[in-house]
């Protein structure tokens, strides 16, 4: 199986422990997690593997095969204001934590993903572009090309949409225009976390 730890942010020290003995740890272990409003944590793994779920206040845990009854495969892994959990991959799959129920959408997707505060899931496309979907219906909303494959997707405070290559190159898109600027200087980079913190400010956020 698997083991979440709970770590002090400030000293390192672990304060919880929580094993998990019936996820595979095959799909190398969790390998994205995030935490939502409550602090609850969830994690993914990669392929055909298991959304997990802890407790914050219990640590208790549950787990759901995820794509719920025709699986998805998982790759990045996102928590929203609108109180979602998404695993982006190919397709993109929401999970509702107040119904444990999922939704399906096939998009040309592929790595990292990320939602704003108003309404709208953006993720890594396969052909060089950020997609960006409606959140309650996953129809997509809109196409933002930019020159190269971006892996990781970020949100700024400024509302500006982050790609960031797995070479040298990071793109900051404009939403509005489909604008954006190219950032360069980076070695090998490789992120599908919050690189920005939004992510949290936008979960903590009332």
């Amino acid at each position: 199986g698997i083991v979440v730890h709970r770590v002090d942010g400030s000293t390192g020290s672990v304060e919880d422990t929580v094993k998990v003995p019936d996820v595979n740890a095959a799909f190398y272990g969790i390998y994205g997690a995030a935490v939502d409003a409550k602090g609850n944590f969830w994690g993914s793994q990669i392929g055909f593997g298991d959304l997990l779920y802890v407790d914050a206040q219990t640590l208790q845990y549950k787990k759901w095969p995820m794509g719920g009854p025709s699986p998805t495969g998982g790759y990045g892994i996102t928590v929203g204001a609108s109180g979602y959990v998404w695993i982006c991959n190919q397709k993109v799959s929401r999970f509702d934590p107040l119904t444990e129920t999922w939704k399906v959408a096939s998009v040309d997707g592929s790595g990292g993903c990320m939602e704003d505060d108003s309404g709208t899931l953006y993720m890594s496309g396969g052909n060089s572009s950020i997609i960006a979907l409606d959140v309650e219906t996953l129809e997509v909303k809109q196409n933002l090309l930019v020159p190269t494959y971006v892996h990781g997707i970020g949100i700024d405070f400024h509302g500006y949409v982050w790609g960031v290559t797995l070479s040298s190159s990071a793109y900051r898109v404009d939403p509005e225009d489909g604008t954006y600027e190219t950032f360069e200087g980076l070695t090998a980079a490789y992120t599908l976390s919050d690189m920005t913190g939004f992510a949290l400010y936008n979960v903590l956020s009332p």
